[in-house]
């Protein structure tokens, strides 16, 4: 799949860690410079960060602005997570802007490596990442009609879309 595609997304999420089961439906796109893995770690980011009803969705990317985060009444946000590996700088405006700053990516263990020393610095970012083959995996099986059944374990995530069935671990790197 290239370019720009529309997909009508439902999403039965079990949320054991969080003590959350529900259902999902929305219709949402490609933006254009996204790469399918970025739109499927957000998805799954999303999926993770559900359990709030105050869970919102970044549908046009902006640099600066989570790719997913969680409001509260006012409208300020509480918890922000990040898509990828991101600059140094870029963390640390994070860690200032929002409460909690969540980084999701596939493992990158140089990049993380680079950053560790770092982070005792920056208390309230998380860092979690899932195995690049099975992002690959979940890519590899994308269809505009997306039915994922979700679970969410401390640890780990499983999916099915119907016919296939992916599991990985998360790990908690920070």
């Amino acid at each position: 799949m290239t370019g720009p595609f529309v997909f009508k997304v439902r999403l039965k999420i079990a949320d054991l860690f969080h003590q959350a089961n529900h259902l999902e439906t929305f219709t949402t796109a490609l933006q254009k410079a996204e790469t399918l893995e970025h739109f499927v770690l957000k998805l799954i980011g999303y999926c993770a960060l559900s359990y709030s009803d105050k869970v919102r969705w970044l549908n046009n990317r902006e640099k600066s602005s989570p790719d997913v985060w969680h409001e509260d009444d006012s409208g300020v946000i509480e918890n922000a997570l990040f898509v990828g590996p991101a600059e140094l700088g870029d963390i640390q405006k994070y860690g200032k802007i929002y409460g909690k700053t969540i980084i999701f990516l596939v493992h990158d263990e140089e990049w993380f490596n680079a950053l560790e020393p770092r982070l005792i610095a920056l208390p309230n970012i998380r860092i979690f990442s899932v195995n690049q083959t099975w992002v690959d995996d979940l890519v590899a099986a994308l269809t505009r009609s997306l039915h994922w059944d979700v679970v969410i374990e401390d640890g780990a995530i499983a999916i099915s879309n119907g016919t296939d069935y992916f599991q990985t671990e998360v790990q908690r790197l920070s």
